[in-house]
């Protein structure tokens, strides 16, 4: 034992010398030297000594305050009394006695009260026992993540075991209690203080198609960078769901893959099931690969059971009312001129009578651009694909489409000449009223430019001005002679209008042009540099009257295209208005238009309205908000209406409330599903914060029905 020493002494209300003192560890302890402060030190030497007066004793990774400590070095063993207070990594304890074993991580603590910092948890026991280092028992004892004489929830424990090795909490013999009263007697609770295997919170849900629903999820932690979810949901109209999400992390690979079956299923009285495997992999020196594949065993899978399973969106590759899957599988290639790839691209159809896109077996590309000179460029795009559907034409095309051009620009304007050809060769099979083999060349030549013009205001705001223009030449040809593979004709908005080939998506159709595109585009800045406002309006004025049609067959042509136009207007940081909008060449009447505007207030309040508007084909309404009240309150909406078919489309309504340890959110939808039928869906997701969550998230439905909320507190 080293000799006590002085240290700076503490002022109270008498002044004592202060001692401090550093006892060498036996030679198999691994936590290195004792070190003691105390105010006062009786017995130094003999083996045996009373610290009294502010002790603290530091061993290892460890801390002991007490107002009194009795240590025996030959039991290696101190007695502290007197608000023990004991700092432990993860963990802090306060009790009035403490018995402690310094190198063998071993004591006895009488009704002590601990915190476990990083997660709010807390609580109390009649006696604890530390069984080893970080390993804890408490007996009769209680924890929870809640404040306040009656905790909103709590578990009482006639033993807790707390294993912060495993990270993971035990509990025999359990009562939840809720304000007080008890609601859920558990012989056995365990719940995980970080990622660890076992059971997560069960899954709750009712809807019109699937009834009541309960769902068991068993979390398989395989190691770092693998894990396995294992589902059992029970529905009651329908079956036993069984699903299961396995996902790895490599430092060159990653992925998931989703099954789920649902065997001898009431509602179609069949084996019902689908899978989706998505898989990255970087395979060095600028290769890549990559998988997503999607099946479904039944049309309405994702309608019907999307709300229950994993597969939505994220990784079906479509959502509840797509009218076809998805699946590709690609390697590709690039570096700094060249993109390059092979891919096999399928479709699954899901939606009666509507055929799903042609199938490409492959599909090969080899895409480049290079700099000539100061200000030239030559851009190469290639492609080769091989169509194939169950009936109608199938077979190869061939596609290349070089660019060359110039931009010239300065800071008031630039100036951009370009010349394209568009060839395709193609080998029909059942061919019909196609030639087996044709081709197709047709040169573009365009010159497109734009001016700048900037106003600045004394007060430091700024408006900028860009008119800008677009000619375009490409020869009429009649391409009926040509299936038609992958065209068809998009909803044109103000940028496409300077685009070459803007009256089609895909390679089948090159649209015929002599025409100039002109627009004026616009924006607003405030003094502080924010744009407040934003618009562009053009037309397209066409020299040639005939012009070809999906069909390929040649048609006549107004001397105008209808105007486009969209605007932003921002008058607030936080309050935004979005529109677009197609119309007549006369004005005479809208073909589409889209508005929104949108007030995220920093309360977390949200409110948009929505219309949608396209001539024969869609009318709609919305208006959706979250609203929060007070600190703890939060009640959320939405309402569709279809103006045109004067009938409700899909309606949400959701409360919330924050309890600070606990959450609950309540979400009841109304939806139209693939095939025009309804459902009625509730659900309800209870987190007990620091224990576990019971019910079904919400959060991944407000970004489809209320834009920019958020149930989280």
């Amino acid at each position: 034992m080293a000799v006590g020493r002085l240290r700076p002494p503490r002022w109270s209300l008498t002044c004592a010398a202060a001692v401090f003192c550093t006892f060498a560890a036996p030679a198999w302890a691994q936590d290195g030297p004792v070190t003691l402060y105390a105010d006062q030190i009786q017995g130094l030497g003999s083996g045996q000594w009373t610290a009294s007066g502010n002790v603290e004793v530091l061993y290892g990774d460890r801390r002991l305050y007490a107002h009194q400590a009795h240590y025996d070095e030959k039991k290696d063993e101190i007695i502290a009394k007197g608000q023990v207070h004991l700092v432990s990594p993860g963990i802090v304890t306060n009790a009035p006695e403490a018995t402690l074993k310094i190198h063998s991580n071993q004591g006895i603590v009488l009704h002590p009260r601990f915190l476990l910092p990083s997660q709010d948890g807390h609580g109390q026991a009649s006696s604890g026992r530390e069984l080893g280092k970080n390993h804890y028992r408490l007996n009769e004892a209680c924890y929870t993540t809640c404040h306040g004489q009656v905790p909103a929830w709590q578990i009482y424990s006639q033993q807790l075991d707390l294993n912060q090795n495993d990270q993971y909490i035990s509990t025999y013999n359990s009562t939840l209690n809720v304000y007080g009263l008890p609601v859920l007697w558990l012989p056995y609770f365990s719940f995980p203080l970080q990622r660890h295997s076992g059971f997560l919170p069960p899954t709750i849900g009712s809807s019109t198609i699937n009834g009541f629903t309960l769902g068991i999820p068993y979390y398989f932690d395989i190691a770092s960078n693998l894990d396995d979810t294992l589902t059992v949901e029970g529905l009651t109209k329908r079956g036993v769901l069984l699903q299961n999400q396995f996902r790895y992390l490599e430092p060159n690979y990653s992925g998931q893959l989703l099954l789920a079956l649902l065997p001898h299923d009431k509602l179609t009285g069949s084996n019902v099931w689908a899978v989706s495997w998505q898989h990255q992999q970087n395979l060095g020196d600028g290769f890549a690969l990559s998988v997503n594949y999607n099946r479904v065993s039944y049309r309405n899978f994702l309608a019907d059971l999307s709300g229950v399973t994993g597969f939505n969106g994220g990784y079906i590759g479509g959502v509840g009312n797509a009218p076809y899957l998805t699946s590709t599988g690609a390697i590709s290639y690039g570096n700094r001129h060249l993109q390059a790839g092979v891919m096999l691209q399928g479709y699954q159809e899901l939606l009666q009578g509507e055929a799903a896109p042609y199938a490409q077996l492959p599909y090969v590309y080899a895409n480049g651009y290079w700099r000539l000179g100061k200000t030239g460029y030559f851009d190469w795009r290639s492609n080769f694909n091989y169509f194939y559907a169950s009936t109608g034409p199938i077979g190869q095309r061939l596609d290349l489409t070089p660019t060359i051009g110039w931009k010239w620009s300065r800071a008031w304007g630039y100036l951009e000449p370009q010349g394209r050809l568009y060839f395709s060769h193609y080998q029909i099979q059942r061919n019909g009223p196609y030639d087996r083999v044709s081709n197709r060349s047709l040169p573009a030549l365009s010159l497109r430019g734009g001016l700048n013009f900037v106003r600045d205001a004394q007060d430091g705001s700024s408006i900028v001005l860009h008119p800008m223009f677009k000619y375009l030449f490409i020869p009429l040809q009649a391409q009926n002679q040509i299936p038609n593979f992958d065209s068809s004709t998009p909803f044109q908005n103000y940028n496409s209008i300077f685009t070459d080939n803007s009256l089609f998506d895909g390679s089948d159709r090159i649209n015929a042009a002599n025409q100039l595109a002109y627009g004026l585009e616009g924006s607003g800045y405030n003094p502080n540099g924010r744009e407040v406002w934003s618009a562009a309006i053009g037309q397209i004025q066409y020299f040639n009257r005939r012009q070809i049609d999906l069909a390929g067959n040649i048609v006549a042509q107004n001397s105008r295209s209808n105007y486009f136009w969209q605007a932003q207007y921002a008058p607030l940081a936080n309050l935004n208005f979005l529109a677009s909008s197609e119309t007549d060449s006369d004005w005479q009447r809208f073909e589409r238009m889209d508005f929104r505007a949108q007030w995220l207030a920093h309360n977390g309040t949200v409110l948009n309205l929505d219309y949608r508007y396209t001539r024969n084909y869609v009318d709609q309404a919305g208006v959706s908000a979250a609203l929060p009240i007070g600190k703890q309150w939060r009640v959320l909406g939405s309402y569709q209406y279809d103006v045109q078919d004067n009938k409700p489309l899909e309606q949400l309504v959701g409360i919330g409330y924050d309890g600070g340890c606990w959450t609950a959110q309540l979400m009841m939808f109304h939806q139209i599903l693939l095939g025009g039928q309804t459902n009625n869906a509730v659900y309800l997701e209870i987190v007990l914060r620091g224990l576990t969550s019971i019910g079904n998230s919400s959060n991944g439905f407000l970004d489809q029905y209320v834009p920019g909320a958020s149930m989280e507190f």
